[in-house]
């Protein structure tokens, strides 16, 4: 099951630091198998025989940090409104109250940045693997591209403190030092403990094996599951029962689970499609597109109508 991580998507990947020794442990090499059942997870935008595009880590719990921002901002507002009434008319003047609700205002605000990094943003955050120029593109939450080379790029297993919560494939821009981390990204799969470990470097072996083998061997490898792709989403803002299903992905298969995450699931489906609505779609600058030009008749190209 994915793990909800507010305060990441909340707040920037810490960098300018040391590598820590989860991550110096759980590093991965581009040129070794990492896994044996590479997957993609409902993670892809485009496929061809020139580039690979997908989403990042935060797509997948779209909904969730706009719905825990609403929820603060009516709790806040709530005590703000009450305590501004309750302050004009006390006799004598209440500087207890008075300084609660300078409090309760300074987290009113904090809850309106943490609403605002779910809507009013981009509806995704590509990355795209090119493996002829063997260069990785990533849009950032600003609206810049990173552009850094495949064979420099830190590829580990990211995870707060001892990596036993929030786990997710991670790309580390390094400084020269090699030792201190620069700039972070994350693949779509979170997932927590030991055990999820296994699936995360089989997510990372399927975007490996791209690059360094092309399409048809990885396509081939991820058989007998089919290859589905997202609905367009570099085109089109997803619906909401598309949001729905991508919210309760995890649970497929649980009839029990999926009636009992219905509670979250739920009401998070119309936060994310307010924050879906409200953002715009992300589109590369023309430079990374001549850079990732498609072959004419490429038989690999694979895109939001391809369904195998």
């Amino acid at each position: 099951m994915s793990t909800l991580d507010i305060t990441g998507m909340a707040f920037p990947f810490k960098v300018n630091r040391p590598l820590n020794d989860h991550e110096q442990q759980h590093r991965f090499s581009i040129k070794t198998p990492a896994g044996t059942k590479p997957h993609y997870v409902l993670s892809l935008i485009k496929l061809n025989n020139t580039f690979v595009e997908c989403v990042d880590k935060w797509y997948a719990m779209r909904g969730y940090t706009a719905m825990a921002g609403a929820a603060f901002l009516a709790f806040f507002g709530t005590i703000l409104v009450m305590g501004v009434s309750d302050l004009l008319q006390g006799e004598p003047f209440d500087y207890v109250l008075a300084f609660l609700l300078l409090m309760a205002t300074a987290l009113f605000f904090i809850a309106i940045y943490i609403f605002t990094r779910d809507a009013f943003t981009y509806t995704h955050y590509p990355i795209r693997f090119n493996r002829k120029n063997r260069q990785v593109y990533v849009f950032r939450r600003n609206g810049t591209v990173l552009k850094i080379c495949w064979d420099n790029i830190y590829w580990t297993i990211y995870g707060h403190g001892v990596g036993t919560h929030d786990l997710f494939v991670a790309g580390h821009v390094m400084d020269e030092d090699k030792i201190t981390v620069k700039e972070t990204f994350g693949l779509s799969v979170t997932t927590a403990g030991k055990p999820g470990e296994e699936k995360l470097k089989n997510h990372f072996e399927f975007f490996r094996r791209y690059m360094e083998e092309g399409p048809a061997q990885v396509l081939d490898a991820i058989k007998p599951a089919p290859l589905i792709m997202l609905p367009g989403i570099d085109k089109v803002r997803e619906s909401w029962a598309f949001g729905w299903e991508r919210l309760t992905l995890h649970e497929n298969g649980s009839l029990l689970g999926m009636s009992l995450y219905q509670v979250f699931a739920f009401p998070e489906s119309f936060f994310r499609w307010f924050a879906m609505q409200t953002s715009k779609i992300p589109q590369w600058p023309q430079w990374v597109e001549d850079e990732c030009a498609i072959e004419p008749n490429d038989i690999w190209v694979r895109d939001g109508p391809h369904r195998a």
